[in-house]
């Protein structure tokens, strides 16, 4: 049975969360930052949302990088997944 592919949203949570941890911020702080509600950041992190990309600039502005380079690290994070 072959593998399932991961997906490029789970691997967008899971960058998000390394930036989240790596700057030291709380999941408040960062919904806080972006206008979101603590508990959707924490679906988000888990992979059980995925963001549209007005939400994700916001997240991404909240973690001091670039929607684009966000993007591009889930990508990077996906093929090594795979």
């Amino acid at each position: 049975m072959a593998q399932a592919q991961p997906v490029l949203s789970d691997a967008f949570s899971q960058v998000t969360k390394q930036h989240r941890e790596k700057r030291k911020l709380s999941r408040a702080a960062v919904a806080e930052m972006s206008g979101l509600h603590q508990t959707y950041v924490g679906l988000l992190e888990r992979g059980e949302r995925s963001p549209n990309l007005d939400t994700a600039k916001a997240i991404a502005s909240a973690l001091g990088i670039s929607l684009g380079k966000l993007i591009t690290e889930a990508e990077r994070a996906q093929i090594h997944r795979r």
